[in-house]
């Protein structure tokens, strides 16, 4: 992060006031967790769900930071450090200071958010927008209120293109950070059961996931999937580009046997992933059509998804002493549990599932846990390890309509963890790891 700023112009780009410090004192670099604060650096303090940095600015004085940037209602009596910028909000001021970086720089700008595939498509682009030129993107899991506005402030004049990914778990979160990053392309992969604790209804997801398309940059091209039943009421709107396996598909994809292409305008042309699996050429094809959008040509396109790497735990295959393993344990839900259990349908067996919750289903929790056993049964696994309150309904229907199904159910997957360790190191087949973040599922194999 190198933001070439001074305190003054720091303080009108984040909406505050410098209550303390050299108005020409420089600012390029800030800390945002307490811990990692160390002398010289100035803290941000944020308020999360959980807690409050306001309440630990005090005890930043041990570090000997350079100034705090907090609201001015919570500023503690007593000592202060050398700088301080006083804010209403210190979110809507990082915020602030982000959309005002962005503006600093004109990347080809690109945005990704959908219920499932977001993150892959926004790797798939990026290592695409690499061959042509630096580019920047999100770090991790940094796509939310908090972590878009950290990822644009490490744009730089070097980047000629930037792809970000924006999460969201309750409407208007698009709404709210998708102007930061003023994309000229907007993707949105799909709309599925995700979140629905908060969202509520897929119809609340829908109306959430295309607030992207009232962000875009004048002129700008929404990329959406002509698969899914709810985006196809977008056809009419200007600007629009989609995706997919369905005839009238501006980019679609086309099975070749084992292989694929993806079928334009300009010709038909043969696709190369690492990872190949069906919704990962959907993937290719979201990443493909944003990336024509962009400017980009097809060969460039192709050399792009050829060097793609899967993030970690995301369909992350891995080879372990023998054992052929899919770690797919960064989240879950109905769609990407679907996907994951039709490519352990695909594998050679003997095939063995650990599955844990998919959480933050609300109300359609039972309802979605139930509906696994059919892919379950489909994948026709040796045996099926179930870990979680929530899967239990699954456990339940396994036993009453494939009763022959070799499964066992508990809560805590400890109860099950060293016979499925065992079955992995023996080199028994392949093994499909997936569950939602906070079962840590990657826990299983870990050692190995």
């Amino acid at each position: 992060m190198k933001l070439g700023l001074d305190l003054e112009k720091l303080a009108a780009a984040s909406g505050g006031k410098l209550l303390a410090g050299d108005p020409r004192a420089p600012f390029g670099r800030f800390i945002t967790d307490s811990r990692a604060l160390g002398a010289g650096d100035y803290f941000w303090a944020l308020a999360g769900e959980k807690h409050d940095a306001h309440d630990f600015l005090a005890d930043t004085l041990k570090a000997s930071p350079a100034g705090w940037i907090c609201r001015e209602d919570r500023l503690p009596a007593g000592p202060r450090p050398p700088a301080v910028v006083a804010v209403t909000d210190t979110l809507r001021a990082l915020q602030s200071l982000a959309a005002f970086h962005r503006r600093r720089f004109s990347p080809a700008t690109a945005a990704v958010t959908g219920s499932n595939g977001k993150s892959t498509v926004k790797e798939m682009l990026f290592s695409i927008l690499s061959q042509a030129g630096p580019a920047c993107s999100n770090k991790g899991n940094l796509n939310n209120q908090f972590g878009l506005p950290l990822s644009l402030l490490e744009l730089s004049a070097e980047h000629r293109y930037a792809v970000f990914e924006l999460g969201a778990s309750r409407r208007g979160d698009i709404a709210e950070i998708a102007p930061l990053a003023l994309p000229s392309v907007g993707v949105i992969t799909n709309i599925g059961p995700s979140h629905l604790e908060k969202f509520g209804d897929l119809e609340t997801v829908f109306l959430t996931k295309t607030e992207i398309a009232d962000s875009l940059a004048p002129g700008g091209t929404l990329v959406w999937n002509a698969d899914d039943g709810m985006l196809r009421r977008l056809y009419g709107r200007p600007g629009r580009v989609t995706f997919g396996r369905s005839a009238g598909a501006d980019y679609k994809v086309v099975e070749k046997g084992g292989s694929f292409a993806i079928a334009e305008k300009d010709g038909e042309f043969p696709v190369s992933l690492p990872q190949d699996c069906p919704h990962n050429r959907m993937n290719a094809a979201a990443a493909w059509a944003a990336a024509r959008a962009l400017g980009l040509g097809p060969a460039l396109i192709r050399e792009g998804l050829a060097a793609f790497k899967s993030p970690p735990m995301r369909m992350q295959r891995l080879e372990i002493r023998g054992s052929r393993v899919l770690l797919d344990a960064y989240n879950a839900n109905p769609q990407s549990m679907a996907a994951a259990l039709e490519a352990a349908a695909r594998a050679e067996g003997p095939r063995y599932l650990a599955l844990g919750d998919m959480k933050e289903l609300g109300r359609y929790s039972e309802k979605y846990h139930r509906e696994l056993a059919c892919g379950i049964a489909a994948a026709e696994p040796e045996k099926v390890f179930l870990a979680g309150p929530e899967m239990r309904a699954a456990a339940d229907e396994l036993s009453v309509r494939f009763p022959s199904i070799n499964a066992v159910y508990a809560e805590d997957p400890s109860a099950w963890r060293d016979e499925f360790r065992a079955l992995v190191s023996a080199g028994r087949g392949f093994f499909l790891v997936k569950a939602s973040r906070s079962m840590r599922f990657e826990n299983l194999i870990e050692g190995l």
